[in-house]
């Protein structure tokens, strides 16, 4: 039996760290109730929680959870949220043991005595997370173990307390805020729902022909057998009027000229050199996203070689366009993925080292595409995030069907994809031009695998997973699945810029979700969709939360009044 404990993952990551009892709890069948906990939860548990006061509390409650079916994405929320506030109140309280640890603690920390500089929402977070974590043990503990069990593992019990989110106001101020934040986004961006997804798609287009003219030159200049670089230039003559400058270079031939180290395999990027008008030759404003990448805002941007004046810079900027915790080095486009986005360390550090715009474009290429993409499903059909991301390549999930009771007979375009709440595939419809799309983005990725078909890769968006097999998913890249936080990333980087804002002034950031409450608003309100009709295809189960996301704006109700 120790042979084979030996050999487990988990038990090799917490042995000697653990209490010995908890790491080898069996179930009533003997298994190990380790073996069931989610790799992504293990992995925080792991880096995160072992080495505090807490760890055998939450290791009790992790196996808890898991064992009760709660899903993974459920799971890994409740146990950051829970961790990352413990942190906070143990420093706060100057506590060192969790005998220290009582309710008058919490009870500071939700009436803003203690850590006052947190939101509501934050505090009603925590309660919410705790009372589920306390909910699940004390039933789990009682009707799994023995006396002896429950006895030894009693220590490991986070303490009750004598008070819920019904004691404190906290919560509903908290529920309050969010619904009213909400409404005031969804006030901004309903009325430029059209708009937005006008603009991706003229974004996607730039894009994509620098993406055809950079290959068009290196082709010219490989059947020329000239060396790089190579200055080119191309009108952008659609809505910008202006011309745009480039030299197209690869690592061999700037090293070269520059004289700088190339350690890695070759590849292609380009520099840009100025965008000018096409009518008077004034300076143009050129690629959307060039400030991005002049203040190297992809990825994690707060880095330690940062001078304070160069910090001061980003932080202002990113204020600027609605990024509230920038100070607290706020990342809006880090991405969880390779091969988007992101530039080589060899154009980030060269870029800086010589003060020149260099361009990985292929990255950012293929992120504006899956953009678009998600941009279209959302502002077409109000999928969920969860629900577009199993959209996959299979005759099971892309159908065509004919009406023939009209004439000439309509096809309607499904997406067979399984909803929040649900087990089982519904119809998701959608325009021909939005599936239509669908088929540029499988070509890609079967150049990008250099093969006839695209392979099948795990799920790996954490809500509900563990609904989901291997399939041929259309979001997905070097071999894995697009997660959420990926897509949200990448539609801020494609809509960057773009202003929307309340009526106080404020902008607004896109977010996927927000896009849904959008789409919803918008049907009823200004396409004077049916709110049942709107209901199925929101794929809500109760039409009061239909209500909800579809309740007049404050400037569609202004504009009535007036």
């Amino acid at each position: 039996m120790t042979n084979e404990l030996e050999l487990k993952q988990w038990y090799q990551l917490l042995f000697g760290k653990i209490d010995s009892a908890l790491l080898e709890l069996k179930d009533y069948d003997g298994n190990y109730y380790w073996d069931s906990v989610d790799p992504n939860s293990l992995r925080y548990f792991v880096s995160n929680i072992v080495g505090t006061p807490w760890q055998n509390h939450m290791g009790l409650s992790l196996l808890s959870v898991t064992d009760r079916k709660l899903s993974p994405q459920s799971i890994y929320n409740l146990m950051s949220t829970i961790n990352a506030r413990l942190k906070n109140l143990f420093a706060a309280a100057e506590l060192s043991e969790m005998v220290e640890f009582n309710y008058s603690v919490v009870e500071k920390y939700l009436t803003g005595s203690l850590m006052p500089d947190h939101t509501d929402r934050q505090r009603q977070s925590f309660l919410t997370a705790y009372g589920s974590f306390i909910f699940n043990v004390s039933k789990w503990i009682t009707t799994q173990f023995t006396n002896e069990q429950q006895s030894y593992f009693s220590k490991f019990l986070f303490p009750k307390l004598p008070f819920d989110n019904r004691d404190f106001s906290v919560r509903t101020k908290a529920l309050d805020v969010a619904k009213e934040t909400r409404k005031t986004e969804t006030s901004a961006v309903t009325p430029q729902l059209p708009e937005i997804r006008a603009e991706s798609h003229f974004r996607w287009n730039q894009v994509h022909r620098l993406r055809k003219a950079m290959r068009d030159v290196l082709e010219k200049a490989r059947h020329d057998r000239i060396t790089l670089p190579l200055e080119f230039s191309y009108d952008e003559s659609e809505y910008t009027n202006e011309r745009w400058h480039f030299v197209l270079w690869d690592k061999e031939s700037f090293g070269r000229y520059y004289k700088v180290g190339t350690s890695s395999e070759n590849e292609v990027f380009l520099e840009f050199v100025r965008a000018e008008n096409l009518d008077d030759g004034r300076p143009g404003d050129g690629l959307w996203f060039l400030e991005i990448l002049r203040l190297r805002l992809i990825g994690i941007w707060d880095q330690e070689y940062l001078e304070d004046n160069e910090r001061l810079k980003i932080v202002e900027y990113l204020n600027q366009w609605g990024y509230e915790d920038a100070v607290q080095g706020q990342a809006p486009f880090q991405i969880r993925n390779p091969g988007l986005l992101t530039q080589s360390v060899f154009i980030v550090r060269n870029s800086r080292k010589f003060d020149k715009l260099l361009i990985n474009l292929e990255p950012i290429y293929v992120a504006c595409t899956f953009a678009r993409f998600a941009l279209d499903i959302i502002t077409s059909s109000g999928a969920r995030m969860n629900e577009l991301l199993q959209i996959s390549y299979d005759k099971n999930c892309c159908i065509v069907t004919v009406d023939n009771s009209v004439t000439p007979p309509s096809k309607n375009y499904i997406y067979r994809l399984i909803p929040k709440g649900r087990e089982e595939e519904e119809n998701y419809y959608m325009p021909e031009e939005v599936y239509r799309f669908m088929s540029d983005i499988v070509n890609l990725l079967k150049e990008s695998y250099n093969s006839s078909s695209i392979p099948e890769v795990e799920y790996s968006a954490a809500t509900r997973k563990h609904l989901m097999s291997k399939k041929r998913y259309i979001f997905q890249y070097k071999g894995r699945h697009i997660n959420e936080f990926t897509i949200n990333a990448i539609i801020r980087f494609l809509l960057h810029g773009t202003i929307i804002q309340t009526s106080e002034g404020n902008q607004v950031v896109l977010k996927a979700h927000l896009l849904r409450h959008a789409f919803a608003t918008h049907a009823v309100q200004t396409e004077k969709i049916p709110i049942d009709i709107v209901k199925s295809l929101l794929h809500q189960k109760d039409i009061s939360v239909t209500e909800y996301y579809s309740a007049p704006t404050h400037q569609q109700i202004s504009d009535t009044v007036g």
